[in-house]
């Protein structure tokens, strides 16, 4: 007989989790293997309080807490993907949320996704990574890989979108300028009951030679006067990167207005 697919329960940060493994004899009356558990446990970190460093950081935060769909844009460094991965990684581990969906687009200077290779989490891993590498520090290794194999974190792909519903779902959709807005707006569909949802971009990197799902979705909010908050980090003062990441932007932007008289 071929080993059976079981599930473990262990305690991580006062949380049952589910985790999947294959049970077989050496596991069939002793539970879980030691160094197993401590695959999943190991790496869980002490959270700290969220602290804004500026007033609009403040107000994104503030926005996040009491609007289901909030929209943040402006320049790069200013923590529109940090905010909503750590609050999200909060609400799953408070047991707030069932579930965190992670939407990101495969655009850029790269392959496409079909040619990667590996599983679709492996796939949409390298895309997803600015949210993933956040919340896997928030939560620790242990409890972010244990979420992530019981379906509690999803790295979705956008291909895949229709016909879904999330009810207790927090959803972040990331460099939403390299969207097509009839994506963008599958997306904003699929959101259900005790759901949020943050669709975060930057305009001046888009990549797509078409129209951004992100200027469409802030159009038509605006348009029908929704009750969407939209955040706009619209200076390179509200870059906390570094003062490199602000010297190089505040250059390019320079730059590209150099011939504008």
């Amino acid at each position: 007989m071929g080993a059976k697919e079981r599930q473990f329960v262990v305690d991580v940060d006062g949380q049952e989790v589910r985790v999947p493994r294959n049970r077989t004899k050496s596991t069939r009356n002793g539970g879980v293997k030691p160094e197993i558990k401590e695959k999943f446990l190991g790496g869980c970190v002490l959270r700290q309080p969220l602290v804004p460093l500026n007033d609009r950081q403040a107000d994104y935060i503030k926005a996040i807490q009491t609007t289901p769909f909030v929209i943040c844009l402006g320049v790069w460094g200013s923590s529109k993907s940090f905010i909503p991965a750590t609050i999200a990684a909060d609400l799953l581990v408070d047991k707030k949320i069932e579930k965190v969906i992670i939407a990101r687009p495969n655009e850029g200077k790269g392959k496409t996704i079909g040619l990667l290779p590996g599983s679709k989490d492996e796939k949409l891993a390298i895309w997803c990574a600015p949210i993933t590498d956040t919340m896997r520090k928030r939560m620790g290794d242990g409890h972010y890989e244990a979420m992530l194999a019981n379906g509690r974190i999803e790295l979705l792909n956008l291909e895949a979108v229709k016909g879904r519903s999330w009810d207790d779902t927090f959803v972040i959709v990331d460099e939403a300028e390299d969207i097509d807005p009839e994506v963008a707006k599958s997306l904003v569909g699929r959101q259900g009951t005790n759901s949020f949802t943050v669709v975060t971009g930057d305009r001046a990197q888009q990549d797509l030679k078409r129209n951004s799902g992100l200027q469409f979705l802030i159009d038509v909010a605006e348009y029908s006067n929704l009750p969407v908050s939209i955040i706009n980090f619209d200076s390179w003062d509200y870059c906390v990167r570094s003062e490199e990441a602000k010297m190089w932007g505040m250059a390019f932007e320079k730059f590209d207005k150099r011939g504008d008289k």
